[in-house]
């Protein structure tokens, strides 16, 4: 049986590293929009930015790219951003050295170490590929030469959680309204999305489309019904590891009931009714993933409690 602090430590490694490569992708999409379209209101796109991410400032009105590259990017001392998520994901994998492969720590390490400590706007886009490489690269090992054994269940569920999270304030945070192409390509690039979107329907973007593939898709890697069903079927093979499992009257396990709650609500109702209140039904689906990260706490992370 795993301990519980290297349980807790597997999982948050999967979210950290999951939240940096998110983060780098989001800004790199958000932030080249920024410094292209020189039209826009700067300060009014930036705090848009911060209020994706759900950080403070957002309603300054002298915010500049490069603030939000010191606040989102290369602060440490902040675990939303790119740096800051990486060195708490390198924190939490000492303290679960004995779990991970030595590949995946000294990749983790020198992830973490090779970040910039400064990043002006003219180079982000090297910076912000680093660190895509690189938790590509962590994410390769992980899968490559780590056993599929209760260590990587739980790096594997928060990783999937955390990418739920970041589709639905990326979703939340975008405008319905604005069925523009320019909006649509925006928004899936944001979620690395768009070349898998237009293999998938064959002609022009479309807003709908667009959100029903991110939301619905089973077999799209990060939209959030396949998210939710890996989560469900990682969340099994724990439950059955630790004698455990579904059974004729269902689940006693709090995270599963709520992770199939929440993927039934998406793949059983059609778009119509979800868009129908679109902002609650994200701000649902961010509130499902803190309490599964609830729930796993009391189930395996500190059970005495």
């Amino acid at each position: 049986m795993m301990l519980s602090r290297i349980a807790d430590s597997m999982f948050w490694i999967g979210r950290y590293v999951e939240r940096a490569d998110q983060t780098a992708r989001i800004l790199d999409v958000m932030l080249q929009s920024i410094t292209e379209d020189a039209p826009q209101d700067v300060p009014a796109a930036c705090s848009r930015v911060y209020e994706l991410f759900g950080s403070g400032a957002a309603d300054d009105a002298d915010l500049t790219v490069q603030r939000v590259l010191d606040r989102l990017v290369t602060d440490r001392q902040n675990p939303s951003s790119v740096a800051g998520a990486l060195r708490t994901a390198r924190e939490n994998a000492r303290g679960a050295r004995e779990a991970l492969s030595t590949e995946v720590w000294e990749s983790l390490n020198t992830t973490s170490m090779g970040m910039p400590r400064g990043v002006r706007p003219s180079r982000m886009h090297g910076a912000f590929q680093f660190a895509k490489d690189r938790c590509a690269v962590v994410n390769g090992l992980v899968d490559s030469s780590m056993t599929r054994d209760e260590a990587w269940l739980f790096l594997r569920i928060g990783q999937l959680l955390e990418r739920v999270d970041m589709i639905a304030r990326i979703l939340q945070a975008h405008d319905l309204d604005d069925s523009s192409d320019a909006a649509t390509v925006m928004l899936l690039r944001s979620c690395s999305a768009h070349e898998a979107y237009i293999r998938s329907y064959r002609g022009r973007v479309r807003a709908s489309h667009a959100i029903e593939f991110l939301l619905l898709d089973s077999i799209f890697p990060r939209s959030a019904a396949h998210c939710l069903l890996e989560i469900d079927e990682a969340l099994e093979t724990l439950a059955k590891l630790h004698g455990s499992s579904f059974d004729r009257m269902g689940t006693a396990e709090p995270g599963r009931r709520i992770v199939g709650r929440a993927a039934a609500s998406l793949r059983f109702r059609s778009l119509d009714d979800i868009v129908a209140d679109f902002e609650d039904e994200m701000e649902q689906l961010q509130k499902v993933t803190g309490a599964v990260t609830r729930a796993l706490g009391t189930t395996y992370f500190h059970p005495a409690t």
